[in-house]
């Protein structure tokens, strides 16, 4: 059992940086992907945050129409900018954005299909302390970048599970029908 979290992990690092794997994407599943708040008091970024995944699981092909197949759990959410240099004659300020997600994958019965991940992301940029209005919707566009580029990791990640679960059924179909009772 500790060998399957270890290929999930490694799979959804995989995923994460950019390699993906040959064969059927999810929008060639057609699974009904279902995407869920697991936070009891969402913030305004979380809500944010969520509309952005369910766009790209409609943009991916994951049809959200009747019972779901899989459920996108986001369990923890938390964005946040913090200051980096700061250079008093130019009145330039470095700053990081941070967004860092945990999701969970469960089944149609509500079981888990994998431990559930952390994603964190972070972007550094510049801004001019007085250009306030400019300041504000540079800051935003960078949070939005990242919940895109989060939400993208997202569904990378599940894409190689929804696959390595397929490879998990078809080789558990081909061991139980091969045997000395197969026939």
């Amino acid at each position: 059992m500790a060998w399957r979290y270890t290929i999930v992990l490694v799979t959804a690092l995989l995923a994460g940086c950019g390699f993906q794997l040959r064969g059927a994407s999810l929008a060639e599943t057609e699974l009904n992907i279902a995407v869920v708040s697991g936070i009891s008091t969402p913030s305004t970024a979380y809500a944010d945050f969520l509309r952005t995944v369910k766009n790209e699981v409609a943009r991916a092909g994951g049809v959200q129409d009747g019972a779901a197949d899989v459920t996108l759990q986001i369990q923890g959410f938390a964005f946040e900018v913090e200051d980096g240099a700061v250079d008093a004659q130019v009145r330039v300020v470095e700053k990081i954005a941070r967004v860092i997600v945990e999701v969970a994958v469960l089944d149609a019965a509500g079981a888990a299909l994998a431990e559930p991940w952390i994603i964190e992301l972070s972007q550094s940029f510049r801004t001019d302390r007085t250009q306030l209005l400019g300041s504000f919707g540079q800051q935003a566009q960078v949070q939005q970048a990242l919940y895109q580029i989060a939400a993208k990791r997202v569904l990378r990640s599940l894409d190689v599970l929804i696959r390595m679960q397929a490879v998990d059924d078809r080789n558990g179909a081909a061991i139980a029908g091969s045997g000395p009772d197969a026939g």
